[in-house]
């Protein structure tokens, strides 16, 4: 009796620690990680000691780092920081992805230090002070860990379906295509935006947004009264409305191949998809066009899950997906992986192969490209 009482109180033990354990990250304060000019490959992190801690976590943990109801989805910023140099009064701070400076992004500071956010994953990263005589080029390597989340002011719930190893020397293309929130507010009597001056600033100049698909419906107002995109009359807006039920799949048959329709087209991107808090329909077209690329089946869980840490009013579940029917459409498909049998799923459903090819072409890229 009294070794049963010991074991009781031992494996109560170990339940404490582990709990313990997998909350003392998100009590840890997060520090902007600080780029010296003088750093040479500098590996930094977008992640926040949150999400860090959540994405080593197993999928039914998921819970206890988020419940989707206050905004953690946003990355940390990343501080360049030089010496002070005489100038005339303010600096001007060049930051590239390619070593020979092309392509350069160009940024204005009366400090000796600049905070930048919404970086690439598994991108180097080189920088320098325009008006410094002494010339220095510093540079820093941002961590590959998936997924890209993105900070948008006046949105939640916002990343990059690039950035996911497709394990064969590939991953998803970043910069093309990305999911998140709502721009405006849903069941609105006439258009209420959201997003703020920044986060259209964001969009369309960081993110470069040509088009945007609003998956809301519109018989029942959800869409809010909106005709044109908030980011501006220049960037396509495309809805098409789809039904939030218990099967979204076939429920939705001829909106999901109108959007696979509109993916296959490349004048199309970059473009940005949402429904009302970008999750569950938008779960489901984010889980079809990574499936279709090959991303593991446990990273597809990991971006779905990712949602509850956004501000998105109650949390989801890893059964959100693998209850779902298309999921078991996708499983029930042919095919030896993941990939093969969500081609052939999009195909019976009645996608054609050749936009099936033509989103795979656009969407996937080498690493070291």
């Amino acid at each position: 009796m009294k070794n049963t009482f010991n074991k009781k109180i031992i494996i109560t033990l170990l339940v404490l620690t582990i709990i313990l354990t997998l909350f003392a990250g998100c009590l840890k304060k997060d520090i902007d990680t600080v780029v010296h000019l003088t750093d040479d490959k500098k590996t930094v992190y977008i992640h926040t000691q949150r999400q860090i801690d959540y994405l080593h976590a197993p999928s039914y943990a998921a819970g206890l780092y988020a419940k989707g109801k206050a905004e953690y989805s946003k990355p940390k910023g990343i501080t360049l920081k030089w010496d002070e140099f005489p100038n005339d009064g303010k600096y001007e701070v060049i930051v590239s992805e390619k070593q020979n400076m092309n392509d350069a992004v160009t940024y204005q500071t009366t400090e000796t230090n600049l905070k930048i956010t919404n970086l690439k994953i598994g991108t180097n990263y080189y920088w320098k002070v325009a008006n410094d005589k002494t010339g220095k080029t510093g540079s820093f390597y941002v961590n590959s860990t998936a997924p890209r989340n993105l900070s948008v002011d006046g949105v939640t719930n916002v990343r990059d379906l690039g950035g996911w190893s497709l394990g064969d020397g590939k991953s998803v293309k970043q910069g093309m295509i990305y999911r998140c929130g709502r721009l405006n507010k849903s069941s609105a009597d006439s258009p209420v935006i959201e997003i703020t001056a920044d986060g259209i600033k964001t969009m369309r100049e960081v993110m470069g947004v040509k088009s945007e698909i609003d998956l809301r419906e519109v018989d029942n107002g959800e869409i809010g009264g909106i005709t044109s995109s908030p980011l501006g009359g220049d960037v396509q807006y495309v809805n098409i409305p789809m039904k939030w039920d218990g099967d979204m799949w076939n429920d939705n048959k001829d909106k999901i191949l109108e959007t696979f329709a509109f993916l296959a087209d490349k004048d199309n991107y970059p473009l940005i998809f949402h429904c009302n808090i970008g999750t569950d329909r938008t779960g489901m077209i984010a889980f079809l066009i990574n499936a279709l690329l090959g991303v593991e089946e446990s990273d597809l869980i990991k971006d779905y899950l990712f949602s509850n840490l956004g501000n998105i009013g109650g949390a989801r579940h890893k059964s959100g997906v693998t209850d779902s029917p298309y999921y078991k459409a996708v499983q029930s498909a042919i095919g030896s992986d993941l990939k093969e049998k969500t081609y052939n799923a999009l195909a019976n459903f009645g996608v054609p192969a050749y936009q099936l090819d033509s989103i795979i072409n656009l969407l996937t890229t080498n690493i070291l490209a």
